[in-house]
């Protein structure tokens, strides 16, 4: 069987919903490992606050970064939890991609981009909800706790249907019509 051919196979959904079940939950538990937190997750969200500042101060704000947390100079500030790193919806997106057939370098190219992608929308949903913040509070726990949460999700399914869409693999040749 050639490479082609196995990564074109179909697959059962029941297949992909318990590989994908069982990598999700490997994902999650190992993001919570301490040494897992300590050598990705604080760098990450240590990253995403110096880089919220650079941008806001390069936009002509106020912004103070000190770890993960940034601060405003009328004294508003967030931090940026380990749950809001948005590795979740990366690691869902993993899931997805390493549950469905394709060859891995495709598999690797999807995961490569596709992390990128959420993780600068995850940067944009920082960004946002700290100019936010210093305007209403009502507005901020609302945009953090329902709007955004949701909307990170989301665009991680939508990279997955294009990447399945995109899948070379996947792709079937044309059939040709003969002219009369």
């Amino acid at each position: 069987m050639s490479p082609r051919s196995e990564a074109a196979r179909p697959q059962s959904p029941g297949r992909f919903l318990i590989t994908f079940t069982l990598v999700a939950l490997l994902g999650l538990a190992l993001e919570v490992l301490p040494w897992i937190d300590a050598s990705v997750v604080v760098p990450l969200t240590e990253g995403y606050a110096w880089l919220t500042g650079k941008i806001v101060r390069m936009a002509g704000g106020s912004a103070e970064v000190t770890g993960i947390t940034i601060r405003h100079a009328d004294g508003f500030a967030i931090a940026i939890a380990r749950r809001c790193a948005g590795l979740e919806a990366v690691i869902f997106l993993s899931a997805a991609m390493l549950a469905f057939p394709a060859r891995w370098q495709e598999r690797v190219t999807g995961l490569v981009a596709g992390a990128f992608a959420l993780l600068s929308l995850n940067l944009g949903r920082i960004i946002s909800l700290y100019i936010l913040g210093p305007y209403s509070a009502a507005w901020f726990d609302w945009a953090h706790l329902y709007a955004w949460d949701a909307l990170i999700m989301f665009p991680g399914l939508g990279v997955f249907l294009l990447w399945v869409r995109w899948l070379p693999s996947r792709r079937r040749p044309q059939k040709q019509h003969a002219q009369p």
